[in-house]
């Protein structure tokens, strides 16, 4: 009973490491796309009506942050795959697609509301 068990687990077992990196690629790009067709035009959505304004209501400030934060997410990427592709830790992926997950949210609060420096 045990071999047909495994028969049977064996193809979803295979396959489990190509959609994990499907989806961390899909995530990846998405996130990315996001931080700068969402997160760096639109920005906070309310700015302070002080005088000066804060950086973060600067469209330059939000491209600084918006570059750390995609050179972040890509960093997050890379590290994630390259064990995947290497077949050593199917676990180290799965980490990696937990925080490929959560990234558009970080992202968007760090660009919209960090901060930031401005682009020389």
């Amino acid at each position: 009973m045990t071999t047909s068990a495994s028969v049977v687990q064996r193809p979803v077992r295979r396959r489990l490491p190509w959609v994990l990196m499907l989806l961390a690629t899909v995530l990846t790009l998405g996130t990315v796309a996001f931080i700068w067709l969402v997160a760096v035009p639109v920005g906070p959505l309310v700015c302070a009506a002080v005088d000066p304004p804060t950086s973060n209501c600067f469209l330059s400030h939000r491209q600084g942050s918006a570059l750390v934060m995609t050179v972040v997410v890509i960093a997050v990427y890379l590290l994630a795959l390259l064990p995947a592709l290497l077949r050593r830790a199917r676990g180290v992926l799965v980490v990696g697609v937990v925080l490929l997950a959560s990234a558009p949210f970080v992202s968007y609060a760090v660009v919209a509301w960090a901060p930031g420096f401005a682009m020389a």
